[in-house]
């Protein structure tokens, strides 16, 4: 990931009826979806849907002309390349949000991931037994601000709560 990432610690698996109220979150933010197992989702999701603004220029996504060094008619096709831009025309921000841990996928990762942590259990007053990652595939400010607010609301609809401290 080149973005922020949040993982959100859970003491038991996921009901079937908590996934799916996750899933629904995830469909009903994101103006992209696609579901890569059950609990693993590849979104894009529009800062505003989470309640900050995207501060880019409207015309940031304006077809700006390549240079076409020298002699613009002596390659059709690279003059073809004139006004185009490779931005996609989606808004929304990037993310990787995923189940992990035993029996619903990244078994491996997860164990990698608190193999070394003996104090987590101290610290959070359980022993986690699966995560959800909420990882951006972005790295600018706004790409920090949407990871906290899209971990919020998964936690909030997970049933997930910060311990108490």
């Amino acid at each position: 990931m080149s973005g922020p990432t949040l993982v959100i610690e859970l003491a038991e698996a996921l009901s079937p009826s908590a996934l799916r109220e996750f899933r629904a979150l995830m469909v009903g933010l994101s103006s992209q979806f696609t579901e890569k197992r059950p609990g693993f989702f590849d979104v894009n999701v529009p800062a505003e849907r989470l309640g900050v603004e995207d501060g880019r220029e409207e015309d940031w996504r304006k077809p700006v002309p390549l240079p076409l060094l020298g002699n613009p008619s002596a390659d059709e096709e690279l003059s073809a390349l004139v006004g185009f831009n490779p931005q996609p025309g989606d808004w929304g921000r990037p993310f990787l949000v995923f189940l992990m841990g035993p029996g619903v996928g990244d078994e491996n990762l997860f164990e990698a991931e608190h193999a070394d942590e003996p104090e987590v259990e101290t610290i959070l007053g359980f022993r986690p037994t699966h995560a959800v990652n909420v990882s951006a595939c972005a790295n600018r400010e706004i790409d920090h601000v949407a990871t906290a607010l899209l971990t919020a609301a998964v936690m909030d609809v997970i049933g997930a709560a910060f311990p108490d401290c």
